[in-house]
């Protein structure tokens, strides 16, 4: 073998073996988390610092799989995820590395999954072909000579959507304002702005810099053929030699030339900037060396920020800094730092906000921190950190790779952030000599490598930008000759001509795919027992290996309540374990929690049956070790029977808190709530989503803040006693336990006594709920993209069938692909057809509107068209039935035993949805236009994006709404 091993070390904390090995040409080194979980994964990093803002790694990242020598396909990385079994197939850009993660439990399957992805980094086609730089980074485009001139590109477009996000702009100066004088300064996925600067030879140049062994590192992880990876690995690294000189990524910090930086990020015209703005601070605390330090920042975050109480946090509301305060341990590359962000604030407060961070830290360290504070937190991270180790619900070595490179990348051991018990049990330790109190001191009050950032919000500013990009590029437009914009058209007309032109079959070919024979119609079994809570409500039990762990939920039944009580239950939810109780005030309660349990917090959740028919709840979930058992009984009862709600001081700044959420959701998850709302418009349960958790949710809070800011909340806090009195009835109370069989007397019998006291009281008739107005909408945001979603109701019309779901894979993978994606620009699209009905379509990060709705309106006819060869329809069967086969967590396979309950969904129904897909032929496929015509007939649009194009299509839509 050519590769020598190096150091091996028993990691318990994540049950593994961890041995490095070099690659004795090139110095390439591997690490190999052996144990047997057979979720294998296979992660091939490089570090790829950029040099300016272009995003040239981050364009790089997509460009590699766009074909390469062995797989010359257009696309071979959707080629392949339409024939895998994967359970996690993706690339990331990062500020100073760019990491290609696959994971699948089929070793066959992962074979071609990590031959596909080493062919794609080390011998892309985008040597070769420019059109690859075209069309997943930016070009001129410009279809007739008539028209106007624009750029179009995958990650030009996808940018747009993610540097409008304020937190985003925020974290980028302060990178830029602390580190000037390193690769930090810049953002790594690309500015829109310097985008299209970026030329082909410098592209090529990159990938021949920074794409080599000997700047790469591998990590193996799981029950896989050893030897197998490492001779693909070799294929690959043998007879490259050795790069001479290594990337460092190391840099001395210095005191920042400037310790206040002030700019503006755009909100929507005519919008009212007041309370608007952003203030941050920034430290530099850590280096990748400092290896208990960067588990004790994250410790001290927690001590801080950790909730409401916090004392930082505390101190920072209290005094009006914002109305919604983070604190973050980023480890932005090479360097960590501390950093503050107040939202909803005013840049007047800047100097206020820096003095009550310096008195509260100098009151801190001055008091010395309480004990039983830092031993919550501790706890905290601990729970969180060994939960973490038994999930699956992420694939385990995916993220411990990512682990094992922030601390490996830069020259220190890998096995740093996989021994966490040993820095944790130390920092335990510590902490009762003042160790907390001399980060406080050292890192944040005396440390000079400081900045301040100000952002100010600016109505219209993205609008006024975008205007003069547009502007710009037809004053360039005027200066070419006609030969230049015949040529610009010319390049247009063949990149469109490549995207709509089929690969060859003899390309496609080469791409490994799997076989009917190594799919299986086997569905798991999982356990749930049904027993008597009280005389009309059931206690389940889904029996699983929890690692010590109990996971309670307690279901409150609302079925009879009306859909117009549901805003305020979603709210009440939100109260849960953060307002006072009858025996705790809110900063003994937190604490409490923190100390004794994994969390306490509430949500409502609805499920849906065969026949349509709803189970509406209003859930209190909690989870603790066995050994905490009593006391996470005794505070999950606190919470639900005896909080108080009249401190209308701390319900705004937990209003402000789930506003700043959704706001978050709407930079990054726009597409989803825009295909939810316009699912709401056809489906009750939809509605009853919205109305919990969507538009009309956001609606909601912003009123609800504008109460707890008026003098007089007295009818709130009288509608949220009211509600808990309506939900604190025995004949409600339903409970799920996930966790093993010896502990499920004691579990029950502790929850009976608990809440025994509560009063029985008949439950009302279930109410019927009603989908909300039936039109199309459009939201506008200070964005430059867009988000256009479909929503409609199928049940009747299209049934759900194994089919049905092939018929959903192919369209994702190439229809939509192609026409949203490859053509469109967009960074991605969605297609949703579930068993309740819903069926929704939806773009991400969109330049267009019109032109993506006559992609959805075109559906039908692709589908009447359909002609797919054996081979091809085999990889759309394989990619259907990958999602089915995703492990699950001890918690998961418990909340799946009680959905599949909840909605009648049995095992037999699964069973024979996996022999449909498995039967479906191409025929089966084409013969449903004529259901996915009537379905479509019957949806509704929404669009939430930017106000100038929504203007422009204003036809489209019956409301046009400012989304905030």
């Amino acid at each position: 073998m050519a590769f020598k091993e190096i150091e091996t070390h028993e990691l318990t904390d994540i049950q593994s073996v961890g041995t490095i090995y070099e690659h004795e040409e090139t110095g390439a080194q591997v690490l190999y988390l052996k144990n047997d979980d057979p979720n294998k994964a296979f992660t091939i990093g490089f570090k790829t610092p950029p040099y300016n803002d272009n995003g040239i790694a981050h364009i790089l990242e997509h460009s590699v799989l766009n074909g390469s020598k062995k797989y010359p396909s257009k696309e071979p990385f959707v080629e392949l995820i339409k024939g895998s079994l994967n359970t996690f197939v993706n690339a990331m850009t990062f500020s100073d590395k760019t990491i290609y993660p696959v994971a699948s439990t089929n070793q066959k399957d992962f074979m071609h999954l990590v031959g596909v992805y080493l062919d794609a980094v080390f011998q892309p086609n985008l040597y070769e072909d420019p059109q690859i730089l075209a069309q997943e980074g930016w070009h001129h485009h410009l279809e007739d000579e008539a028209d106007d001139l624009i750029y179009k590109g995958v990650v030009y477009n996808e940018m747009k959507g993610a540097t409008a996000s304020p937190e985003r702009q925020v974290y980028n100066h302060l990178s830029r304002q602390l580190y000037p004088n390193s690769v930090y300064r810049y953002e790594s996925g690309g500015d829109p702005s310097a985008i299209p600067s970026l030329t082909q030879e410098e592209f090529i140049d990159f990938h021949e810099k920074y794409y080599h062994p000997s700047n790469s590192m591998t990590i193996l992880y799981g029950d896989l053929d050893q030897e197998a990876v490492f001779e693909a690995l070799e294929e690959y690294f043998n007879g490259k030699g050795r790069l001479e000189e290594t990337v460092d990524l190391s840099f001395e910090a210095a005191v920042p030339a400037e310790q206040d930086f002030e700019d503006t990020y755009s909100i929507t015209a005519g919008d009212d900037p007041e309370n608007k703005d952003y203030l941050a601070l920034g430290w530099h605390v850590a280096e990748p060396e400092d290896a208990l330090d960067q588990y004790g920042l994250e410790v001290l975050t927690e001590i801080l920020f950790g909730n409401n109480q916090s004392p930082l946090k505390k101190a920072l509301l209290d005094a009006g800094i914002g109305g919604d305060i983070d604190g973050d341990t980023a480890t932005i590359g090479y360097p960590t730092s501390f950093i503050i962000t107040a939202k909803y604030s005013d840049a007047a407060k800047m100097e206020l906000f820096k003095k009550v961070v310096r008195e509260t830290l100098e009151e801190l360290v001055t008091q010395g921190l309480d004990q039983e504070l830092v031993d919550a937190a501790l706890n905290k991270i601990t729970f969180r950190t060994k939960e973490a180790a038994i999930s699956e619900d992420n694939p385990r070595g995916v993220l411990y790779a990512i682990n094992a490179l922030q601390t490996w990348l830069y020259g220190e051991s890998p096995f740093v952030n996989l021994e966490f018990s040993t820095y944790l049990d130390q920092l335990k330790e510590h902490a009762r000599n003042g160790y907390f109190e001399k980060m406080i001191q050292q890192k944040l009050l005396d440390n000079p490598l400081r900045v301040a950032v100000t952002l100010k919000a600016e109505p219209g500013k993205n609008d006024r930008l975008e205007e003069q990009v547009h502007k710009e590029l037809q004053e360039y437009k005027k200066q070419l000759s006609e030969e230049a914009i015949q040529q610009i058209t010319e390049n247009t007309q063949a990149l469109i001509k490549r995207q709509e032109t089929p690969d060859n079959p003899e390309d496609l070919a080469k791409i490994p795919t799997l076989t009917k024979d190594d799919l299986s119609t086997d569905v798991p079994s999982y356990p749930l027992e049904e027993t008597a809570f009280d005389e009309e409500t059931s206690f389940y039990h889904a029996d699983q290996f929890t690692s010590g762990i109990d996971y309670i939920n307690l279901y409150v039944d609302i079925k009879d309540l009306p859909a117009e009580d549901y805003p305020l239950l979603s709210f009440t939810s939100s109260l849960m374990g953060k307002l006072a109780t009858k025996n705790y005030d809110v900063a003994t309660l937190q604490r409490k929690i923190d100390l004794h349990t994994g969390g306490i917090y509430g949500t409502v959740s609805t499920y849906e049956d065969k026949e349509g028919n709803l189970k509406p709840y209003f859930v209190l979930r909690g989870k603790a070790l066995e050994s905490s058992l009593e006391q996470l009984v005794d505070l999950m009862k606190e919470v639900l029977a005896h909080t108080v709600f009249t401190d209308t001081a701390e319900m705004l700044k937990i209003t402000q808190r789930l506003i700043s959420n959704f706001e978050n959701r709407i930079n990054y998850r726009a597409h989803v709530l825009a295909a939810d709302r316009a699912l709401s418009q056809v489906k009750p349960s939809a509605k009853l989503n919205e109305l919990t958790n969507g538009i009309d949710q956001f609606n909601y809070l912003k009123s609800v803040r504008e109460t707890l800011q008026s003098a007089d909340a007295s009818a709130l806090i009288g509608q949220l006693k009211q509600m808990m009195d309506t939900l604190l009835n025995k004949n409600r109370l339903h409970v799920l336990y996930v966790g093993e069989e010896e502990r499920v007397k004691q579990v029950k019998e502790q929850l009976q006594t608990a809440f025994s006291s509560l009063p029985s009281t008949e439950l009302g008739r279930p109410v019927e709920i009603k989908p909300g107005a039936k039109q199309n909408e459009a939201y506008v945001t200070a964005q430059d993209v867009n988000y256009v979603g479909i929503g409609a109701d199928a049940r009747g019309k299209l049934h759900y069938t194994g089919a049905t779901q092939v018929l959903a894979t192919a369209l994702r993978y190439n229809y939509l692909w192609n026409e949203i994606r490859v053509k469109g620009g967009a960074y991605g699209s969605l297609y949703s057809h579930q068993r309740n009905g819903n069926f929704a379509l939806g773009s991400y990060r969109d330049p267009n509107i019109k032109n993506t709705l006559d992609v959805y309106e075109n559906l039908p006819n692709y589908v009447k068209d359909l002609e797919i060869a054996e081979d091809e329809l085999l990889k759309y069967i394989i990619g259907t039935i990958s999602p089915l086969e995703q492990p699950k967590s001890a918690f998961s396979k418990g909340l799946t035993a009680f959905y599949r309950l909840q909605t009648g969904v049995t095992r037999e129904d699964l069973i024979r949805l996996k022999e449909e897909i498995l039967a479906t032929d191409s025929d089966a496929l084409s013969s449903l236009h004529e259901d996915i015509e009537s379905v479509l007939e019957e949806g509704t649009v929404v669009v939430i994006g930017n106000k100038t194009q929504i203007e422009n299509e204003k036809e489209l839509f019956d409301e046009i709404f400012e989304l905030y």
